[in-house]
């Protein structure tokens, strides 16, 4: 079954009734939703007050929290302590993958990712062929670093010469943050209900960092977020509220191509991660990347 998304962006009062999330306004139940059905719970206001039951009960059934600042941008990930009886067996072999296993798994991801922007460029009406030669050019490790060329070549195209991809930056730069941390914290869901560590990284190592796993499994999908932003961008709707969240979340349903078939993103990426964890204790041949889908420039802007 495919797990629901559900961002509260209003003030509220989040709690539990009978196994399902309760939602109330001005003290009034305006919702409520099986806790069973939920994957992602996006708290997009900060006068939302939510009951230590209802976190309980979410971290119990592999839904994650999101929590938002005041401009609606992703500032926290509540993810479950333990999504797998075999945590401890699993998190043994990530401590132990050898070097060489892992440089070549980075390169399949550097791969993967090179495809997948060079997807996102046709689908958006652009040429790719520039994206496209240089995946040929990754090595074990990427040691050329051929994926940050690949990026410097990616976003002029996708976005226009004068673009530049900055964190801090308003506009276009704050609808591709806000994709980019719930993909983050989509991946991290997932890897977690594996047994996987997400702050174990292949390639990602930042002690600072608690999920360097999840920003190494994150990289080919982020053009799928990317293709969205530049929907938007080119209908001039570059600030994040209520209708451009929508469009961007709804990424999550999207679907993707998972051996020879189409499967929805969340599916598509508990295989993965499932494949993830099978690559590090059998070898990296066992990672499988699903391939974003090609679609018609008119198909995909939904708002």
């Amino acid at each position: 079954m495919i797990k629901r998304i559900i961002d509260v962006s209003n003030p509220s009062y989040l709690h539990m009734r009978d196994y399902q999330m309760i939602v109330e306004q001005k003290k009034n139940e305006v919702e409520r939703v099986p806790i069973e059905d939920m994957g992602v719970l996006i708290l997009s206001n900060p006068a939302i007050t939510i009951s230590s039951s209802l976190i309980s009960s979410c971290q119990q059934n592999n839904c994650i929290i999101v929590f938002c600042d005041s401009k609606h941008l992703p500032v926290s990930v509540l993810l479950p302590l333990s999504g797998n009886s075999l945590h401890s067996k699993v998190l043994n072999i990530q401590t132990s993958v050898k070097k060489p296993t892992k440089k070549r798994l980075w390169q399949k991801i550097v791969v993967a990712k090179i495809e997948s922007q060079a997807k996102a460029l046709l689908s958006c009406g652009k040429n790719s062929s520039a994206i496209e030669s240089m995946k040929s050019r990754v090595k074990s490790g990427d040691p050329d670093n051929v994926e940050s060329q690949a990026s410097r070549v990616y976003w002029p195209l996708m976005f226009g010469r004068d673009f530049r991809r900055d964190q801090k930056a308003e506009g276009t730069n704050s609808l591709l943050n806000y994709g980019y941390a719930l993909l983050r914290a989509s991946v991290a869901r997932a890897l977690c209900g594996t047994g996987l560590h997400p702050a174990l990284g292949i390639h990602h190592h930042n002690q600072y960092n608690p999920m360097c796993l999840a920003d190494d499994l994150m990289e080919p999908f982020r053009p799928i977020v990317d293709r969205r932003v530049y929907r938007l961008w080119e209908e001039k709707m570059i600030d994040i509220d209520r209708k451009t969240k929508s469009f961007l979340l709804s990424f999550l349903a999207e679907p993707l191509i998972f051996r020879d078939r189409k499967l929805p993103f969340m599916v598509a990426l508990q295989h993965t991660a499932t494949s993830l964890k099978k690559a590090l204790s059998e070898g990296p041949e066992n990672l499988e990347i699903p391939s974003l889908v090609i679609e018609k420039q008119q198909e995909m802007f939904l708002i």
